[in-house]
């Protein structure tokens, strides 16, 4: 029996019984959220004295087209090349509360042709198109854990669709444009729900009452939002939302991106977006994998105030795995800053247990060595948790 494929980290989370793991991947752009003193009066100004001590962050990054080259035109039907900053340019301030356990955002878009009317048209429990409208989207993982948020345990698109929706939240924010210099209150905020989200009569859910406040004004083609986020645990159920809601602290690691759909073409039959712009870098191969993964999410870390140490400390929970097998002997180096405890476990996809281990390890390179011999024939998960750091490997044996 010899090993002969492994793996490298893995793009998403592998199920097996009712565990699950991510994997989320290193990030040297963290952003940094700052307590407010006083939080800020949401009325679509952006003019709080809480707003100047945050920083923007842009929404520059062309996921579709990916890197806008025309080589990637085909990634979805419709898709036209971003043009210049009059097209559309987006950037959000972003703090938080402890008083009220809220993340308050800003976001300013530039956008020359705004598509809406999804609000004023859909019901929102039916699902169904909204990405094809111009919709902010506020990507959340509360406590950083990666993996899939839309999946249904069997490998099909099946009624299961969703069982693990509440893994990571993608919230979608439909509201229509209001008169010039006008404020909007009115908006949708729809996600992937729960556990029955099937094709072809998809569901989804209007998660509304996770933002309490909400606001909207337009200034030309410059369009302010601002609205605070409750955010929720991967423990989320309709029935109870306030069971699952966090408690948010100094020195808390999120995951968080921001992203916006533009579509310039608000007459054409059927509706398409043009472009997907989001605020972290993502490979080719996961351009438009937010929605349903968050392993790609940015990293965000609360803070009660800017020191000077802020500005430059990185956040990088990951550890890395090199990997060697000879003579039914599994070798893992592992890397990790980490000192203390550190766990193994392997199993198979049906979660049976076929080896554990712990130990302790100083910051540095560890080793572990594990004898694979009558195993079998199959695939194996490795998951390696180390304080904060995880990493889960697959490997086939055969």
């Amino acid at each position: 029996m010899r090993l002969i494929n492994f793996f490298g980290i893995l793009a998403g989370l592998f199920f097996f019984s009712n565990f699950s793991v991510g994997q989320v991947f290193p990030r040297t752009d963290t952003l940094f959220i700052f307590q407010a003193e006083e939080p800020p009066t949401l009325n679509g100004s952006g003019d709080d004295s809480c707003w100047e001590k945050a920083s923007w962050k842009s929404i520059d990054q062309v996921w579709m087209p990916f890197n806008n080259e025309p080589a990637h035109l085909g990634q979805e039907s419709g898709l036209e090349l971003w043009e210049d900053a009059d097209d559309f340019s987006g950037r959000f301030k972003v703090v938080w509360s402890p008083v009220y356990d809220l993340i308050y955002f800003l976001v300013e878009i530039t956008d020359d042709v705004y598509t809406d009317g999804y609000v004023y048209n859909e019901n929102p429990t039916l699902g169904g198109g909204y990405p094809n409208f111009d919709i902010v989207e506020v990507f959340i993982d509360e406590d950083r854990s990666g993996g899939l948020h839309v999946f249904d345990g069997s490998g099909s698109t099946g009624s299961s669709w969703g069982t693990n929706a509440e893994n990571a939240f993608s919230y979608h924010l439909a509201a229509d444009a209001p008169e010039e210099g006008k404020v909007q209150n009115l908006f949708h905020a729809l996600d992937i729900a729960g556990v029955n989200w099937g094709y072809p009569n998809q569901k989804v859910a209007n998660y509304a009452s996770h933002f309490p406040e909400f606001a909207m004004k337009k200034e030309g083609n410059t369009y302010v939002w601002e609205f605070s986020l409750i955010v929720h645990d991967d423990s989320y159920t309709p029935s109870d939302p306030v069971a699952s809601e966090a408690n948010l602290y100094d020195g808390k690691i999120i995951g968080l991106s921001m992203a916006y759909c533009d579509n310039d073409h608000p007459d054409e039959n059927p509706l398409s977006r043009d472009h997907f712009f989001g605020s972290v870098e993502v490979p080719l191969s996961a351009y438009n994998e937010h929605w349903k993964q968050a392993d790609w999410y940015g990293v965000a870390k609360l803070k009660v105030s800017p020191g000077t140490a802020a500005h430059v400390e990185e956040i990088d929970q990951q550890m890395t795995i090199n990997t060697h097998i000879s003579n039914d002997l599994l070798r893992l180096n592992i890397h990790s800053a980490h000192s203390g405890k550190v766990s193994f476990r392997v199993m198979t996809l049906t979660g049976k247990e076929v080896f554990t281990s712990n130990g302790f390890k100083r910051p540095g390179e560890w080793t572990q060595e594990i004898n694979i011999q009558g195993w079998g024939k199959g695939i194996y998960l490795v998951d390696i948790k180390a304080g904060n750091d995880r990493n889960v490997r697959k490997i086939v044996v055969q």
